[in-house]
């Protein structure tokens, strides 16, 4: 069940993470080109908060390697979709057209894929202290 979780998180999140950063990606990208440099910083804003969704998308390995390994796989394939069609992406917006088109989201799925692979540290459980930790005996031993 975790597993089944932690794709939904993977899918969902990537998901909003992509149309956040592709807003983000549009408006510095097209405030850059126009030399409208006010506008420059609310689009590094979005690209943050979108690098922010991914990273808890990272983060939700702990419940289940599923939810990077779903991102990195949507992102691979969004961006494996602009080198068969490159228009295609615009349609779903300038900002995601250049962020899949200019294959940001391969380096992007590469980041997730090593984070879906890397064992997460779990605490273990508090047991017993080892022998040798007791301290001194109570008294000498006869044999």
């Amino acid at each position: 069940m975790r597993h089944l979780v932690g794709i939904l998180v993977g899918l969902v999140g990537t998901a909003v993470a992509l149309v956040v950063a592709g807003a983000g990606m549009g408006t510095a990208y097209e405030s850059m080109m126009r030399m409208d440099l006010d506008r420059v910083p609310a689009g590094s804003g979005l690209l943050l908060v979108g690098g922010l969704l991914l990273g808890a998308v990272v983060l939700a390995a702990r419940l289940s390697p599923g939810a990077p390994l779903t991102g990195a796989v949507l992102l691979l394939a969004g961006s494996a979709w602009t080198l068969v069609d490159p228009q295609a992406p615009f349609a779903l917006g300038r900002g995601l057209g250049y962020l899949l088109g200019l294959q940001y989201g391969m380096l992007l799925a590469g980041l997730l894929a090593v984070a879906a692979f890397v064992v997460p540290r779990r605490r273990a459980e508090p047991g017993p202290p080892p022998s040798w930790a007791h301290g001194p005996s109570s008294g000498p031993v006869v044999h």
